[in-house]
C-alpha cells in the first residue's frame, strides 16, 4: 500500500482497494499477488484455490492524494499517480462504492495526473463516470499489452474511448507484437518481467516497438530489462538496468513531458 514507488514512469501509487483476479498471460507471475501473499493476504483470485474479497483501505490512506494535491497546487506542479499497483481499477470484483469514491477523489485533485491502467479494456466504458465526456483532463487511460492475442485486442478497445492521454504498458513483453497501429495512442511503456519465474524479453521485440514508435511519433519509455538482461543472462533487476541502445529512453506524452517529482517533496 506504500505511496512511494520504484516504478520509474510515475511519482506515487494509489490503490482504491487491494486485490485482483487473474485474467491473462501477463498475470502468471504477478508481483502484486506475491507481495500480498508475503504480507499474509489472500486477495488475488486465480493465484490460490480460494481467495478473499478485495480489501478496502483506511480513510487515512485515502487522504494522501488530497495532501499531494495541496502541495502540488501550492508549488504549481503536476504529480503523477499510478492507480493501481495492487489492484485493477476496472475489475468487476472491486467494490463499486470504492470506485465511485476514486472518481470523486480524482475530480478533487486537478494537479495530480492519474494513470489508470487495466487489463480489462472491455470494462472501461462501463466504469467511467457519467460526466466523463471527452475525458477528465487529469486522467490517463492505459491498458497492458503483453502479447498479440490479448494485448492487441485491449489496445484496439482503448482507442475507442475518449481520453486526454491513452497509453500502453507493454510489460511484461512476452513475444514480438508484429505490426502496430498506434494511431490514438499517446505513450508507450516497454519492460521485461522480473521475479523468480520471469520470462525473458528479446531485444528484437523491443526494437520492433521502438522503431514503430519513432515512425508514428509516439513517446517511448523503456522501463527495464527485468530479471533477464539484454545478453540473456539472469541477474538482479537493478543490475540489468534500463539502458536501451546504450541510453535511457524515458519519454512522456508531449504535453506532460516533465521530470518526476521527488517523493520527499510532498511529505
Amino acid at each position: 500500500m506504500a505511496e512511494k514507488t520504484e516504478i520509474a514512469w510515475t511519482d506515487s501509487t494509489f490503490n482504491p482497494w487491494w486485490g485482483c483476479t487473474k485474467v491473462g498471460a501477463g498475470c502468471d507471475n504477478c508481483y502484486a499477488a506475491a507481495l500480498d501473499k508475503r504480507t499474509g493476504g489472500n486477495h488475488f483470485a486465480g493465484f490460490s484455490i480460494i481467495a478473499s474479497a478485495p480489501k478496502n483501505l483506511s480513510d487515512t490512506y485515502w487522504q494522501k492524494p488530497l495532501q499531494w494535491q495541496r502541495k502540488a497546487a501550492k508549488a504549481g506542479i503536476r504529480y503523477k499517480v499510478f492507480c493501481g499497483s495492487m489492484c485493477d481499477w476496472a475489475d468487476k470484483n472491486g467494490d463499486p462504492a470504492q470506485r465511485e469514491r476514486l472518481w470523486d477523489l480524482i475530480s478533487a485533485t486537478p494537479n495530480l495526473d492519474w494513470q489508470l491502467l487495466t487489463k480489462r479494456a472491455s470494462n472501461i466504458k462501463k466504469y467511467l463516470p457519467t460526466d466523463w465526456g471527452e475525458g477528465y483532463p487529469n486522467v490517463w487511460l492505459g491498458v497492458t499489452v503483453e502479447n498479440r492475442r490479448q494485448g492487441l485486442r485491449r489496445m484496439d478497445m482503448l482507442k475507442t474511448i475518449p481520453a486526454q492521454v491513452r497509453f500502453l504498458s507493454i510489460e511484461p513483453l512476452l513475444e514480438d507484437l508484429g505490426e502496430l497501429n498506434l494511431d490514438g495512442i499517446h505513450w508507450v511503456i516497454v519492460g521485461g518481467e522480473s521475479g523468480a519465474k520471469a520470462r525473458a524479453m528479446q531485444t528484437a521485440w523491443v526494437d520492433n516497438i521502438f522503431q514503430q514508435c519513432q515512425q508514428q511519433s509516439v513517446p517511448f519509455f523503456f522501463k527495464q530489462w527485468g530479471t533477464w538482461g539484454q545478453d540473456s543472462k539472469r541477474r538482479a533487476v537493478a543490475a540489468n538496468g534500463s539502458l536501451y541502445q546504450c541510453r535511457e529512453f524515458k519519454e512522456f506524452p508531449r504535453e506532460h513531458d516533465q521530470e518526476s517529482v521527488p517523493y520527499s517533496f510532498l511529505q
